[in-house]
């Protein structure tokens, strides 16, 4: 894989050029349930919570961590997201908790909606959460950011649009995945260096991740003299017929795919049958067994995908945490990228706060912005100045409906 050590330079290339060209600021079977004493009731999107009795030490109160997790609507990852969570919790509580307090989740569901994550963010900031973890996606996270910044509240997101960089001036927003302005260019450097294409079709959707994830890729084929041609889509459509047909009729000889879960099945079936068939890259959503379970082996076989998590890494610090994880739930089935994510932004928040000595706003985000080499399950978790905290990417291929790991790509620093 000589080509594969050419990316990390490659990246750098990606992220001047999406600098330049930022915007103005715009304002299934169900797994095992186990309770844990670490969280508060979680609730369907729109009804009240009732906030479960919390387990106290002689240090004193609980100290509560918000969560927005998906728990209704599409795609359903909150579940995994909040096994993650609560399993770092019991894990941090069971060696002391933090600053000699236990902690405890408020679990409040999003429903992957903008007007229920915003009500779900006014609710946790006005219970005087120390932090909040989630939401998941970038359009979410971008319309509650500003709450948590008026709370002086720290928001730890998985979103990965550049957005959260190039649009948001904001002391309280820490990023716990790879950004795209990293992942996207991986992506696009890849379909060009690694699987030779020549004109390149970039299939997105519509929102701040798919947008996102198309401005850094096409940026970096204008920097390298790429043809290529841009055709977007929603993320629920059932229907994208003709931006494939469009993608045909210009003879591309790659695909570069940047959308949610919702779009994969309609995407991949139509691209099949249609007979657009040439070497195809995606950001990690086909990396999730959610979305891999709607998929039929011959839509996917052969493509590949950037993502920060595979159950099949080999390193010992991924298989020990789906042994635990697994002890914990009773299965490994799943155990993904949210659940590994979150876990990872529970002990990077819970490390702020004990750097910190309290659980004021203002100070642990200060030391939530000097974390340095935390031991995370997605990549250490270091924070530059901008809040982003992860750099490692992995690079990997579909067969058999299996994400194969291939090798991680590591940028210089974060």
């Amino acid at each position: 894989m000589k080509k594969m050590k050419r990316l990390c330079s490659i990246l750098l290339i990606a992220v001047m050029i999406l600098s330049a060209t930022a915007c103005q600021k715009q304002g299934g079977g169900q797994e095992p349930q186990v309770q844990s004493s670490a969280e508060t009731t979680a609730v369907p999107a729109g009804q009240e919570q009732t906030t479960a009795p919390a387990q106290t030490e002689a240090g004193g109160d609980p100290i509560k961590i918000g969560v927005l997790a998906t728990l209704t609507g599409y795609p359903l990852n909150g579940e995994h997201m909040r096994n993650g969570i609560l399993m770092a919790i019991d894990e941090i509580n069971a060696k002391g908790g933090v600053l000699g307090r236990q902690l405890v989740a408020d679990v409040q569901d999003c429903s992957n909606t903008t007007d229920i994550a915003i009500n779900a963010t006014n609710k946790l900031v006005s219970e005087d959460v120390a932090g909040i973890i989630g939401p998941h996606y970038s359009s979410l996270g971008l319309a509650v950011e500003s709450i948590i910044k008026d709370a002086q509240v720290p928001m730890l997101v998985g979103g990965t649009s550049p957005k959260f960089v190039n649009e948001c001036d904001n002391d309280y927003l820490f990023r716990i995945r790879a950004s795209d302005t990293l992942q996207a260019a991986a992506a696009a450097s890849y379909l060009v260096d690694g699987l030779g294409a020549k004109k390149i079709a970039v299939l997105y959707g519509s929102d701040d991740f798919g947008t996102g994830g198309m401005q850094v890729a096409t940026g970096y084929f204008d920097s390298v003299n790429i043809p290529y041609t841009v055709q977007s889509f929603n993320n629920e459509d059932t229907d994208v017929t003709s931006q494939i047909l469009k993608c045909l009729n210009e003879n591309c000889d790659g695909v570069m795919i940047w959308a949610t879960e919702a779009a994969f099945p309609i995407v991949s079936r139509q691209m099949y049958e249609l007979g657009l068939t040439v070497p195809t890259i995606t950001n990690p959503s086909l990396a999730v067994d959610s979305c891999l379970a709607q998929l039929d082996k011959e839509w996917v076989e052969g493509w590949y995908c950037v993502t920060d998590f595979l159950t099949n890494n080999p390193t010992e610090k991924v298989q020990d945490f789906i042994k635990r994880y697994t002890a914990v739930y009773g299965t490994d089935e799943s155990v993904d990228l949210h659940c590994a994510a979150y876990y990872s932004a529970t002990y990077a928040l819970a490390d702020a706060i004990e750097r910190a000595g309290t659980t004021d706003g203002p100070a642990v985000s200060k030391a939530l912005r000097e974390t340095k080499d935390v031991e995370g399950i997605v990549g250490n978790l270091t924070s530059n100045e901008d809040g982003e905290m992860i750099s490692e990417i992995i690079l990997a291929q579909c067969k058999d409906l299996k994400i194969e790991y291939i090798d991680v790509i590591q940028s210089d620093t974060p």
